[in-house]
């Protein structure tokens, strides 16, 4: 049997191996990548079935070696992600070319790491089999469940997970289904590893979904890899998700993604459906762009964050019109105040256990009405004072909400700023208005004394400012003066 050199060279005798190795050649080669030019280049091969066999045989090969992300997908399998990202041959309907380097709306990605991943395989570097059962979770439980939802997965690098699907609540329920399953919660179960992958530890997880928007890019590069807005968003997320929860599952969504979910219908049968609310966390910034994030809460564990969702809103509400007189302020200690209120059994002190509110003499919701009657009372450094102790309350409470604390400490800074500000105007108006203030020529003597003696004199001029007139009017042109530098930037670190 000769070897044949070229398709042309087919003819009647020639046997359908021959043909095969010939075209395995060309696509190991890299002469045939892609199946427009598989079928071009068999043209003289007769129209029949047995051609069709062999195209079918020699794209299955092409498919594996420089579809990468997608090398395993089909249209029966993975129909929904087959119509986004694949040109399908108008004949062959079993094949098709990828798109590479184009815009592809309605595509959603997850990234999903997992907690733990490296402590175990470090604490257990010297017990294969262990690894070896975590192994066959990663690359065929896991997989197993996508499966299921014609979303695709694949294996990164060491425990991070990629995600792909034509449908935002199947690429969700599939995110939401694995944390369970990894969490060890009678999630879905893979069907590989069987008995063996209940011996491994329960892990958390973070991970990021993006997708659904109108202009999303997704870029298919010539070796398979993704890379695009999709990517880079859902990447961030993750990290994200990972920075302020480094030991609880968080799940994190841009808001594109999140609408979509609510559009489902209330037939729906998603799992997450009845498990997994969402709770707006407000816009993030990612390298200079700004991305409306959401967040899943687990309805099991933290159905009370629900109860200071409204108040989070809010807030979110007064810091986007800039209200840093008073309305922040007061929307910032009434989000306190329904977090305390929400909390099972109060706050807890996270090094100790024991409630926050034995750590003082007054309880942590007569601090928050303490600090509010301190600024209707105009007493604006007071009420940042008691704020800003109050932030650092919440900081050491137990199972606290990282996004809420998050924003609160970016306040306690920006009133810290308007604080400098206003008592530099106080102080300003004291020495050039002495006598306005001290109308008693013997307390304008006392005044300029103390002034010599530094420590009683700080203690003294605090209590002056409580006697310049027009405080109020003040404190609004210190906000004034700072509002080219105020304002709430949660980023993203990555």
């Amino acid at each position: 049997m000769t070897e044949l050199k070229d398709i042309k060279e087919y003819a009647a005798t020639t046997s359908p191996y021959e043909v095969f190795t010939h075209l395995c050649g060309k696509i190991v080669k890299g002469e045939l990548v892609t199946f427009a030019a598989l079928r071009a280049y068999c043209a003289p091969l007769p129209d029949c079935p047995r051609t069709e066999a062999l195209l079918r045989s020699a794209f299955e090969l092409q498919r594996r070696l420089y579809w990468g992300f997608f090398k395993d997908i089909s249209p029966a399998d993975f129909p929904k992600v087959w119509s986004k990202v694949v040109v399908p041959d108008r004949k062959y309907r079993f094949a098709g070319d990828i798109k590479r380097m184009a815009t592809i709306p309605d595509v959603y990605m997850a990234i999903l790491d997992i907690h733990g991943y490296t402590r175990f395989c470090q604490r257990n570097r010297h017990n294969m089999s262990m690894l070896d059962v975590l192994d066959r979770v990663l690359q065929n439980d896991l997989p197993a469940i996508a499966a299921k939802y014609g979303v695709v997965s694949r294996r990164a690098s060491g425990d991070e997970i990629l995600l792909l699907g034509g449908s935002a609540a199947e690429v969700f329920e599939v995110v939401y289904l694995m944390a369970r399953y990894l969490a060890k919660d009678g999630g879905a179960g893979g069907p590989e590893s069987g008995e063996a992958a209940k011996s491994l530890p329960a892990f958390q997880v973070s991970a990021g979904v993006a997708g659904g928007a109108k202009y999303s890019q997704l870029v298919v590069t010539r070796d398979g890899d993704l890379s695009g807005t999709i990517v880079n968003t859902a990447a961030r997320l993750q990290a994200r998700a990972n920075r302020i929860s480094p030991d609880r599952t968080r799940i994190l969504l841009t808001s594109v993604t999140f609408q979509k979910l609510k559009m489902l219908p209330p037939s729906s049968h998603f799992e997450f459906l009845k498990a997994v609310d969402f709770f707006d966390t407000g816009m993030v910034e990612f390298k200079g762009v700004n991305v409306s994030v959401f967040d899943a809460v687990f309805l099991a564990t933290e159905a009370n964050r629900l109860e200071y969702r409204e108040r989070m809103s809010a807030l979110y509400e007064s810091i986007g019109q800039s209200l840093w007189s008073s309305r922040i302020f007061a929307d910032a200690l009434n989000l306190m105040a329904r977090i305390v209120t929400s909390s099972p059994g109060g706050l807890t002190d996270e090094a100790t256990g024991q409630p926050l509110d034995a750590a003082g003499p007054v309880s942590v919701m007569q601090r928050i009405k303490k600090a509010q009657g301190y600024f209707a009372a105009e007493r604006f450094e007071f009420a940042v004072r008691e704020y800003s102790d109050l932030v650092d309350l919440f900081g050491r409470a137990s199972g606290r909400d990282p996004i809420a604390f998050e924003y609160l400490a970016d306040l306690r800074d920006n009133y810290r700023r308007i604080v400098e500000q206003f008592t530099r105007r106080l102080d300003r108006e004291l020495d050039e208005h002495l006598e306005a203030v001290f109308t008693n020529p013997t307390d304008r003597q006392n005044f300029h004394t103390l002034e010599k003696h530094h420590a009683t004199f700080v203690d003294v001029r605090e209590a002056a400012r409580f006697k310049v007139p027009d405080r109020r009017g003040h404190w609004l042109k210190s906000v004034e003066e700072c509002s080219l530098t105020l304002g709430v930037n949660i980023q993203s670190k990555k």
